[in-house]
């Protein structure tokens, strides 16, 4: 998979280190010519290219070679930056899947509606989010000819989330939305209304596109 990160911050260094393993092809981006470099010296090379410029900036982005993205993660210190950076990259170019952070976690809503696929404030799991998307995109590109708006996607339930420590039938699911299965201790476990989620599970859920955002970031315990 061709992905472009913006920013070469601690976190954008991360998931380069974390996503170049997995042989994905990586553009960073970064205004600060020294993380630029940085980053050149420690992956520069096969899967690793760097430009420096502006990831608000379409030029930058075209030049970078984001028409051949398939996803984008905007990852800079500035919340608004990022939103920027992700609107361009959806709305002007096309691009299929973008992911943010956000420091403010008020924000997240305010992504969310603004068109971001994925608005996440935990640095851990922005590069998780790419990994699951990839694993059901089989999965998903079949639901996408044969159901426009079904979706299949996956979620480690958080300590701090509202579901954890509660039965299926409690946490009131939207209409038409099912638990497929969950992953516990490394056992597939095929759950029923009486399944209580508990930490550190991994949930695979099947439902409307519309309505997923909200529901994995609850399991993510990432919800204001």
């Amino acid at each position: 998979m061709r992905i472009i990160i913006v920013g070469g911050g601690n976190v954008g260094y991360y998931l380069v280190k974390t996503l170049m393993a997995e042989k994905h092809h990586i553009m960073l981006i970064d205004s600060n010519r020294a993380r630029c470099e940085r980053v050149d010296n420690a992956f520069g090379g096969a899967y690793v290219e760097v430009t420096h410029g502006d990831g608000t900036n379409a030029d930058c982005l075209r030049d970078a070679g984001i028409y051949h993205a398939e996803a984008f993660i905007a990852v800079t210190g500035q919340d608004q930056n990022n939103l920027v950076s992700c609107q361009l990259a959806k709305d002007y170019f096309g691009v299929k899947r973008t992911i943010a952070r956000v420091k403010n976690p008020k924000n997240i809503r305010v992504f969310e509606q603004l068109g971001v696929d994925s608005v996440i404030s935990s640095t851990a799991r922005i590069a998780g989010s790419i990994d699951s998307e990839l694993d059901w995109a089989d999965v998903n590109a079949l639901l996408t000819r044969k159901a426009t708006h079904v979706r299949v996607r996956e979620a480690l339930v958080a300590p701090a989330s509202p579901y954890s420590g509660k039965r299926l039938s409690e946490i009131g699911l939207p209409k038409g939305m099912i638990v497929v299965c969950l992953v516990r201790d490394g056992e597939a476990v095929i759950p029923d209304g009486e399944t209580a989620l508990t930490a550190d599970d991994n949930v695979v859920i099947l439902g409307n596109e519309n309505d997923l955002p909200r529901v994995i970031s609850t399991l993510r315990g990432e919800v204001l």
